[in-house]
């Protein structure tokens, strides 16, 4: 009985003698499922592009916690820091001191946030050196500084070229008493993306602490790298409560976790939207059916006259929407996982064709449509689909184990 079901479903699904509008309908759920797969496979993909972008591009730069002075510098860090760098979580430490400034170079001003690092320290909490589109770190002196690429595209000026600093000096009661002007050569360029490369600027720690006149041995802050971003603001607490110091406590959440929160808000948003498209494809198997019941009652009451049971019959009929669904779901899934993997490649080539930039590299970290496939969630929405689709089919095919065949055939 197993075989007729399919059997007699697939007889019914190749029929040409069936209604043209039914066929429509039919053609149109399997097409609206494999749409809304494909879309939802791919915008699932493009999110998880920008999450993994987020990790790998913009927290691979600025710190995941910053303890930063309150008022009076950090004192003794040299002993502070190994302590807190050791801390399970922590994968390592690195001070810092920044201010703001004007960068000049010829008639051209562009104001940046200036920070001063100690550059072997540094690179084990960020991975400046995986950015450098022009120079090298390694020349970062007391006479050099590191440039953000758009920084140095607004001042017109490339590896070996001089700017001037413009640093305030303040009075003891933290007000702006003069500014202090430094030439300096530009060592290297960074280029990482989105608006930091318009707003950041680095310099050598212990120059950048003469030029503010910061006591010997002490510096605004303390930054760590740890090893599970999301533990950021547990670790951040504990560190603060370690240091002595007034600090306030700053993790990546509090400063760029808006932008992980509209990521996961989209996702969500998103998914819930195009489940409902599929749920609204799946209502046209219900229409379909049902129709296609009325067609076939003639069919229907023949059969379960020749003894055929009437769970075949629900068989039948669920297998026959089921079919629509299924088509269209490996459709779907097929033309989604195929977008996703090329969806970068295509962005690219459409920028290119237009010239019309979509995502503007001075605001977004990214200047690409990232992508990356999640094997789980390719298998949730196709099974999501699949199931949808099964629950299309319920109503109807039970409806056709109904009919009675001595009423339609005494119609006929």
């Amino acid at each position: 009985m197993a075989s007729l079901s399919w059997q007699l479903a697939q007889r019914y699904r190749k029929s040409r003698n069936s209604n043209a509008f039914i066929r429509f309908i039919a053609a149109s759920s399997t097409l609206g499922i494999g749409l809304g797969v494909a879309i939802l496979i791919l915008a699932l993909s493009v999110m998880n592009g920008f999450e993994q972008a987020l990790r790998t591009q913009l927290l691979a730069v600025i710190p995941h916690i910053e303890l930063h002075a309150v008022d009076q510098p950090i004192q003794r860090w040299q002993d502070k820091l190994p302590l807190l760098a050791a801390q399970p979580g922590v994968e390592a430490g690195a001070p810092y001191i920044k201010t703001n400034t004007l960068l000049r170079s010829g008639a051209k001003v562009k104001a940046a946030s200036l920070r001063g690092i100690e550059l072997e320290q540094e690179q084990r909490v960020s991975e400046l050196k995986r950015f450098v589109k022009a120079g090298s770190l390694q020349t970062l002196d007391a006479q050099h500084i590191v440039l953000g690429q758009g920084v140095a595209a607004e001042l017109g000026v490339v590896v070996g070229d001089e700017v001037q600093l413009m640093l305030p000096q303040l009075s003891r009661d933290g007000q702006l008493a003069s500014h202090k002007h430094v030439s300096l050569t530009v060592s290297a360029i960074i280029g990482m993306g989105g608006q930091m490369d318009y707003q950041q600027s680095w310099v050598q720690l212990d120059a950048l602490a003469g030029w503010l006149s910061y006591p010997q041995g002490t510096v605004q802050g303390l930054a760590f790298k740890v090893q599970d971003v999301f533990a950021a603001p547990r670790l951040a607490r504990q560190l603060g409560s370690q240091l002595k110091d007034y600090v306030y406590i700053r993790d990546w959440v509090i400063s760029q976790g808006h932008l992980y929160n509209d990521i996961q808000m989209v996702r969500s948003i998103l998914y819930l939207v195009l489940v409902l498209v599929l749920a609204v494809a799946c209502f046209n198997i219900v229409a379909t059916l049902v129709m296609a019941v009325r067609e076939k009652q003639s069919d229907i009451a023949i059969l379960l006259t020749m003894g055929m049971p009437r769970r075949a019959v629900v068989k039948a009929f669920m297998w026959l929407g089921w079919l629509n669904g299924l088509v269209g779901t490996l459709v779907g899934a097929a033309a989604g996982l195929l977008l996703a993997w090329q969806i970068e490649a295509l962005f690219r080539a459409v920028t290119a064709l237009t010239g019309f930039q979509l995502l503007d590299p001075s605001i977004y970290f990214v200047d690409y449509v990232p992508s990356q496939i999640e094997p789980a969630q390719v298998l949730l929405t196709v099974g999501v689909a699949l199931v949808l689709s099964l629950l299309a089919t319920l109503y109807p095919a039970f409806q056709a184990s109904k009919v009675q065949p001595a009423v339609v055939l005494g119609r006929s």
